[in-house]
């Protein structure tokens, strides 16, 4: 693998929100490929990408099978050394910010994974620590991810496993901070359905290790800024 970075990005139903976070990908010169999975969506999201990024690898599910297996089927694809992990979903998402991450891990000989903080998130999510924990924004050595992987996270466990595995193994996790921010599922699909599927994702999340676990990353994971930037 060369010592160069990928944007990994699943979407479900994203067509009116993902070409805004291509957009600024394709301005970043660290990135040498760009991978988006389709994760069963049905809103055309696919076809869009194939004809307006025609550069871009895209894996297509045949149907929805949740964040981490689409993860996992776009890591397969991979080449490089770096893993840059992105939300589709994004709003407020800046080059400069992105660039930044992404040039601090790559020349760092110390960060296992660089953590872009949601630092504009509404205050109930930094109360629990949300801005960080389950920040989708993640820049790791791939090899690291295959091994997150070992652990078989499904549906929205990505992030907690990661955050698990960089616990158990000593491994350093720094942050940086980012203006991005995802969209609400509200707004996406409507009050009844929005709610049901972030229960969903919390029920989902709480399942793969427990409210232990859940403390233990509250109180030990990533507590400290990156303070040599690229």
């Amino acid at each position: 693998m060369n010592n160069s970075c990928t944007a990994l990005i699943p979407f479900h139903n994203e067509k009116k929100r993902i070409l805004n976070v291509l957009n600024v990908l394709f301005k970043i010169e660290t990135l040498s490929q760009i991978i988006c999975v389709d994760d069963g969506s049905s809103d055309k999201t696919y076809s869009l990408i194939k004809k307006q990024c025609p550069l871009i690898t895209v894996v297509r599910l045949k149907k929805n099978m949740g964040k981490s297996a689409a993860v996992a089927a776009g890591l397969r694809k991979v080449r490089t050394k770096y893993v840059f992990l992105c939300d589709a979903d994004l709003h407020h998402l800046k080059k400069s910010e992105v660039e930044r991450a992404i040039r601090s891990a790559l020349k760092s000989r110390v960060i296992d994974l660089l953590i872009l903080r949601r630092t504009h998130s509404v205050f109930q999510t930094k109360l629990s620590r949300g801005d960080i924990l389950f920040s989708g924004e993640r820049i790791m050595k791939t090899k690291d991810l295959i091994n997150v992987f070992k652990s078989h996270p499904r549906k929205y466990q990505l992030e907690i496993a990661i955050n698990k595995y960089m616990i158990d193994n000593k491994k350093s996790v720094r942050w940086l901070p980012s203006s991005a921010l995802s969209t609400f599922k509200i707004y996406k699909v409507g009050l009844f359905l929005g709610t049901m599927n972030e229960w969903k994702m919390i029920t989902s999340m709480f399942t793969y290790a427990g409210w232990h676990e859940y403390w233990r990353q509250f109180l030990l994971f990533c507590h400290e800024k990156h303070s040599r930037i690229a």
